[in-house]
């Protein structure tokens, strides 16, 4: 006999003696190793004490039947799964009936086949060990739907769950044995397009939709159905919560699409909407207008009360936007309104029946933003410029109304702000001009294109030359010399006046260091700062590193800043006048009289000089009220023991009422335009000119 790869343990029960050691002869011999037993009670307790592979029962056994031990023995703990073989000279129906009542696994006739027996008994041990490895992947099948959150259903053609499995609360049938129609589970809505996917399921074809259910915890939740396919014409449905998903996405899409700030669309939303809203509009040959808004002096308020400050003034505007349209008294007009950059926003405009109506809703825009803003104790009046592109007129694409629509932005701030412009021809003109002057201002900057040309100052009363003005001056190789407000107003509005600002005064140091050199007295330089640089400590400091590096003394330079940009914040900006007194600058207020600096402020500045604006000096010989401006200044200057300087002086007798009321210093084209560096230092090796010889000198430089 072949031996079984393990030793197997028997139990035989049977009254018989001799049949009982003839079997355990035949089975050891067999290589199983056997224990018997005389009766059935004595196998019961045999189990008891210690569960055997399988059990060989007599049925008829003078102590306990083997039916009833079989019954006792499936009792106990571990017996359920025990292969029972029950043994009888009876092969009639009942018996073998009765046999598998109590719970019998198989069924031996004697007399007994010793040889056919071993093989009977190792044919039921693999039908026992495939019984049990079916069952632990039933168990091991059992956790893993468990730990999977999906409802997953059996269903046939007409819709009908043959089996479900699902931990999604609300998907699961109210009992496993009367199954329900599948679509119950969809909502209505959704029914006809579930059915139409189970369909392609059945044909083979895998298929996926989604739907949505309310819920209690939340507003709603979402799930994702996948069809797939058997072979015996029923459907596999899963169905997964994707909720999660859902809500994950949501955000993904409001951080792409919307600002977080004020929670309007942002420019890629803008431009999408734009896009078919233009389709529609061709589509219904109807009209719609861009309205491209912009803050004016925005920064200033960012700068000086801080970005929390302008944060909460952004969310305002946001909201004074929204309520422009939410207030009614628009006819039909739509505005959708999105934020597309630090202050500009974007209005579309749709349902639009009068080419006038895109400049009343932007002129309401308007009117709106006179009211004062109140950010916690300040009111705030931030005025907008706004530039008008309306399709077809003006563009008839995304790009062309965005750009047209800019372009008219610009133009508005450019005439003085606070107001509206509508896009023409000669505004793309301009709006190219300026580009154009921007992208060579670059080149200028990076390739050290500009020139820093000085304008001599002379002491009125003797006119000797005490020093001068470094300004800046552009000669494009084609375009000849670019007035410097133009392309100073382009370098303020891009950031570079930063940049021109630190390599205009490393210019000024060469140059100083080079006259020094040549054994010439160094004179004193009055040096722009710009606001951008004014109010930032650390550009304050790159002032001063700038000079030491080169060896200079700061005394040398006189650091002119504007009312404006004094005033913009005048505590902020005493904090660094004082700062810049600390390094050894002289101060200087420039184009004094044009602004509104407060008398209390300036006489709490600590300050050295007050220059007259030229439109004061021009007509002080003609107009009276210009010579008592002018009087006046240089009296509370004096006052104050401030220095005053006269710009523009053109004419002797400009001079002479100058020198009359005490002026200072006096700068103008009567002495000398700027000139290059090489020129200035040559005004420091001539003789001075004097009072006599001034009409009859000519303007040496143009500049």
């Amino acid at each position: 006999m072949n031996k079984p790869n393990r030793q197997v343990r028997v139990l035989i029960a049977d009254d018989d003696a001799i049949l009982r050691e003839i079997a355990s002869a035949m089975l050891n011999e067999a290589g199983f190793v056997v224990q018997t037993v005389p009766g059935g009670d004595a196998a019961v307790a045999a189990c008891a004490l210690r569960m055997p592979d399988i059990a060989l029962l007599d049925v008829e056994m003078a102590e306990g039947d083997g039916y009833q031990a079989c019954t006792n023995i499936r009792s106990l703990p571990g017996g359920a799964d025990l292969p029972i073989v029950m043994v009888t000279g009876c092969d009639d129906t009942l018996s073998i009936d009765s046999a598998y009542e109590a719970g019998a696994t198989d069924f031996v006739v004697k007399p007994i086949n010793w040889t056919l027996l071993a093989h009977r008994i190792r044919y039921v041990m693999r039908g026992a060990r495939t019984i049990e490895a079916l069952r632990f992947s039933e168990q091991k099948n059992a956790a893993l739907l468990k730990a999977i959150p999906d409802g997953i259903f059996l269903v046939d053609s007409a819709g009908v769950v043959g089996h479900c499995f699902s931990p999604i609360a609300g998907l699961r049938p109210t009992q496993a044995t009367d199954p329900k129609s599948f679509f119950d589970l969809i909502p209505g809505t959704m029914r006809g397009h579930a059915m139409d996917c189970l369909s392609s399921a059945l044909r083979g074809e895998p298929a996926v939709f989604e739907f949505s259910l309310e819920a209690e915890a939340r507003s709603m939740r979402h799930f994702e159905c996948r069809y797939l396919p058997n072979s015996a014409g029923q459907v596999l449905a899963i169905i997964r919560d994707v909720t999660a998903r859902k809500e994950t996405e949501a955000r993904i899409h409001r951080l792409a699409y919307f600002d977080t700030l004020s929670g309007l669309p942002n420019r890629e939303w803008i431009r999408e909407y734009l896009a078919q809203s233009l389709t529609e509009a061709r589509r219904r040959h109807r009209h719609l207008a861009l309205l491209y808004v912009d803050l004016d002096q925005f920064k200033r308020i960012n700068d000086t009360l801080g970005h929390g400050t302008g944060d909460a003034l952004l969310r305002q505007v946001a909201e004074r936007l929204q309520s422009t349209f939410d207030q009614g008294g628009m006819e039909d007009v739509q505005g959708q309104i999105a934020r597309v950059g630090g202050d500009e926003f974007i209005v579309v405009l749709t349902g639009l029946s009068d080419p006038v109506q895109p400049q009343r809703v932007a002129q309401r825009i308007l009117s709106m933003h006179a009211a004062p803003f109140l950010q916690a104790s300040y009111e705030l009046v931030v005025t907008a410029s706004i530039g008008i592109a309306a399709f077809p007129e003006h563009g008839d694409d995304v790009q062309s109304l965005l750009k047209n629509a800019e372009g008219a932005m610009y133009e508005a701030k450019s005439s003085g702000r606070n107001q509206l412009r509508v896009y023409d021809s000669a505004v793309n003109a301009r709006a190219l001009k300026r580009l154009s002057l921007e992208m060579e201002l670059r080149k200028a900057v990076e390739n050290s294109s500009l020139d820093v040309y000085y304008q001599p100052k002379y002491d009125a009363r003797t006119l000797r030359l005490t020093g001068g003005e470094a300004l800046l001056r552009w000669f494009h190789p084609e375009r000849g010399q670019i007035p410097t407000a133009d392309f100073i107003a382009v370098a303020e509005e891009t950031g570079l006046i930063g940049d021109i600002g630190r390599w205009a005064l490393q210019r000024v140091c060469r140059d100083l260091t080079q006259w020094r050199g040549e054994g010439l007295a160094l004179p004193h330089v009055a040096v722009n700062v710009s606001g951008r640089d004014f109010m930032h400590p650390e550009a304050l400091l790159r002032l001063s590193d700038t000079v030491t590096q080169a060896n200079l003394s700061p005394s040398l330079f006189e650091l002119e800043l504007t009312e404006g940009v004094l005033m913009r914040d005048a505590e902020a900006g005493r904090r660094s006048l004082l700062a810049l007194k600390e390094f050894g600058f002289a101060l200087a207020v420039d184009d004094f009289g044009t602004g509104y600096c407060s008398l209390n402020y300036l006489k709490r500045f600590p300050l050295d000089t007050l220059k007259i604006d030229r439109s004061f000096v021009a007509d002080i010989s003609e107009d009276a009220d210009d010579a008592a401006i002018v009087r006046a200044i240089i009296a509370l200057g004096h006052s104050l023991d401030l220095k005053i300087v006269a710009e523009g002086v053109e004419t002797l007798a400009q001079l002479q009422f100058l020198q009359a009321e005490a002026c200072d210093a006096i700068q103008g084209f009567l002495m000398s335009a700027a000139v290059p560096a090489a020129a200035f230092a040559d005004l420091l090796r001539l003789p001075q000119p004097s009072v006599a010889s001034l009409d009859k000198r000519p303007i040496r430089y143009a500049g």
